[in-house]
């Protein structure tokens, strides 16, 4: 059994292709309607403090789904915080979702589907 563990990346709030989402009605949502382990918002993972973060928050017996900028973006920027902590990035510890040119509703709806593809194994 894997925790499963929502890491967000809000990009400052001042992204504008996230200028639809609302974080904390997000949050909320996340919170208080999809089983997880924990959710951990972040304003920029991909800078220095948030690859601190990552290197001492994230351990191999979770999956993590990190809604936050393009899939492959995501794969580049938070790559260096992933390895710190010695997590791969692999279908078995990593879900990314796409926020960028979606609302609110929509990433919800992606983060839904990513906790329910882990039916059995939150912890």
């Amino acid at each position: 059994m894997k925790k499963v563990v929502i890491l967000m990346c809000t990009c400052s709030g001042v992204c504008p292709s996230m200028a639809k989402i609302d974080f904390w009605e997000l949050a909320e949502r996340i919170r208080l309607e999809l089983p997880h382990s924990y959710l951990v918002m972040h304003p920029r993972l991909c800078e220095e403090n948030g690859e601190a973060l990552m290197a001492d928050l994230l351990k191999p017996d979770a999956v993590y789904i990190t809604p936050a900028c393009d899939e492959k973006k995501q794969m580049k920027l938070l790559a260096n915080g992933f390895s710190r902590a010695g997590v791969p990035m692999d279908e078995n510890h990593w879900i990314p979702i796409r926020m960028g040119l979606r609302d609110t509703e929509e990433v919800f709806q992606e983060i839904k589907r990513a906790v329910d593809s882990m039916q059995g194994a939150i912890t």
